[in-house]
């Protein structure tokens, strides 16, 4: 016994889920309890030949499992179980016939039916297993019987073969279905180290060209697509409005030419606002003559439509789970490129807030040195007894400092956000705000009060942030119809308020449970790096509020709208 558990441990593996494999256990264990009841007990028969049956049994199961194993095709293996079916209920003739111990060993090869196709061909063995027992009992050497009684004397007999058989079915559903999800969750696990790798690598980028070229490989590698097209369009920064749009392919050149893909590809683009989320087109190569499906899903944020992201798969296998990867891959294209946009607009609001820090300094130091040189000039100029010629130079230095007076003065005025009224974030707002009405087809109203040029450029971007996650939650998961912002300071505090209309919710139940989503806490962290308090007040069915006041600090120079310089 010690030996053949050795045996067992060394030529078997818990660690393969085939049911072929895990049937082998069985087989084997099988086989060693009904031979244990066979040598010590009925039939009465010489030992040697009860020991040389056994030695067959052993040979017959180690052969069988190796030819098995070593058969790929699925009609030579049923043929195999047939075999060994009808071998097993032959060798019941010199061990005991239906009241031989080997009887359950013979169940084997009807549980190994149940792992191949169809679906009743186990059903078939057991039917073959048991007609040529009973038909071969007449024949046992120990206990022939010519008439069998079937019932009640063996009832119980057919009931555990019929009921061993559908167990049978059963096991070999089950470890189906969990060798799906296992092959599912292997691949899930690819395509988050792949978008890992690809999150990681687009960390690196800003081109835009490289982004696109970076989702199309990626988006090629991941869903097994045999060709991907990105087409997208992009701003060049904040203060540029120019657009370029431009398209990226990743696949062979036989596969699905430019001339088959890009009329219904160029229509998707240029009709992406109003195109749906995910669309499917057979098309025919017109070289290869293989007929595919085209899947093309919008590259969307919340407020623009960058472009679309379509990918194309030959012949008609499923492609369900492709959908849903190319969808995410799609939003993530759309987050890039989103964050592009955010990195420019944070970039302009930080040279606006140096503009202000120098215009300041210039204000304070320099027109100040040069105002005081002209008071002095003047003062001289209204001396008496002063030389005409003296005096005249005087005059024209004065005119000269003046003029240099005005021309800083402009300058100050033109680089100072305060001094010029140039409200960047209040204009990049009602912009964004603009794009989410139209995209999403709800009514926005923004007003400002200005003033805005004192903050800093850090609350400038956490307000717009603030902005963009709650009047995207207003319509993602609010479903409103309606959105109000209003922004507005009164030289302590700045003021930001959004009321949306729609399915609200309640926001105790939310706090009592501690599920405040992602979107709610980066918002009051926002507010709570720049000092201020963010509030959510919100009733199921009536809506959302949502206000932030940002406190003003004294850690800017720049000029008052309503100074003057008097020269």
């Amino acid at each position: 016994m010690p030996a053949a558990y050795y045996f067992l441990k060394k030529r078997l593996s818990w660690r393969d889920l085939e049911p072929s494999s895990l049937l082998g256990y069985y087989r084997y264990i099988s086989l060693l309890v009904t031979s244990g009841f066979y040598l010590v007990g009925g039939p009465k028969a010489p030992f040697h030949l009860k020991a040389g049956a056994v030695v067959c049994l052993l040979l017959e199961a180690r052969f069988f499992t190796r030819v098995y194993r070593d058969t790929e095709g699925a009609r030579a293996r049923r043929l195999l179980i047939f075999v060994e079916t009808l071998g097993l209920a032959s060798i019941l003739v010199i061990t005991g016939g239906l009241d031989s111990p080997f009887i359950w060993y013979a169940v084997n090869p009807i549980l190994l039916s149940a792992t191949v196709a169809p679906v009743y061909y186990c059903w078939l063995m057991m039917t073959a297993f048991l007609s040529a027992a009973m038909l071969l009992q007449r024949y046992s050497l120990y206990t022939p019987e010519e008439i069998i009684s079937l019932w009640p004397d063996r009832s119980f007999f057919f009931m555990v073969f019929v009921l061993t058989t559908f167990a049978a079915q059963i096991f070999t559903h089950i470890i189906a279905r969990l060798s799906d999800q296992a092959e599912t969750m292997k691949k899930q696990l690819e395509h988050i180290k792949a978008l890992y790798e690809a999150i990681e690598m687009l960390s690196h980028y800003s081109d835009p060209h490289e982004v696109a070229n970076l989702f199309a490989s990626y988006s090629r590698t991941i869903t097994g697509a045999d060709k991907v097209i990105v087409w997208v369009e992009t701003q060049s920064g904040v203060k540029d409005p120019r657009k370029e749009s431009f398209y990226v392919v990743k696949g062979p050149r036989g596969v699905l030419s430019e001339e088959d893909w890009y009329p219904h590809i160029k229509s998707m683009f240029e009709n992406r606002r109003d195109c749906p989320e995910i669309h499917v087109q057979e098309v025919t190569g017109s070289k290869e003559r293989q007929t595919g499906r085209l899947v093309t899903v919008r590259v969307k944020s919340s407020s623009k439509v960058f472009g679309v992201l379509s990918a194309y798969y030959s012949g008609t296998r499923p492609i369900s789970e492709e959908k849903q990867t190319l969808t995410f891959m799609a939003d993530l294209c759309a987050a890039v490129l989103e964050k592009r946009f955010l990195e420019s607009l944070a970039d302009e609001l930080l040279l606006m807030e140096e503009k202000d820090r120098i215009a300041g300094e210039i204000h304070d130091n320099v027109t100040q040195n040069i105002f005081g040189l002209i008071y002095g000039l003047d003062t001289l100029i209204k001396k008496e007894h002063l030389d005409d010629r003296v005096r005249n130079q005087l005059r024209l230095m004065r005119k000269t400092a003046q003029r240099s007076l005005r021309e800083l003065r402009t300058s100050i005025y033109s680089m100072s956000s305060a001094k010029n009224d140039k409200e960047t974030l209040a204009d990049e707002i009602e912009k964004y705000l603009s794009d989410l009405a139209q995209l999403n087809n709800v009514a926005v109203e923004f007003s400002s009060n200005g003033g805005l040029g004192s903050l800093t450029a850090q609350a400038k971007r956490h307000l717009y942030r603030i902005v963009r996650e709650a009047t995207g939650n207003a319509i993602r998961h609010g479903n409103c119809g309606s959105i109000k912002v209003s922004l507005a300071t009164d030289g302590t505090e700045c003021r930001l308020v959004i009321v949306d209309d729609g399915a609200g919710f309640d926001t105790a139940l939310v706090e009592d449970r501690g599920q405040y989503g992602l979107g709610l806490v980066n918002m009051k962290e926002l507010a709570r790096n720049l000092g201020g308090d963010l509030n959510i007040e919100s009733t199921p069915g009536r809506g959302t509020v949502v206000s932030c006041a940002i406190p003003f600090y004294d850690n800017t120079k720049a000029l008052s709208a309503r100074e003057k310089l008097i020269v």
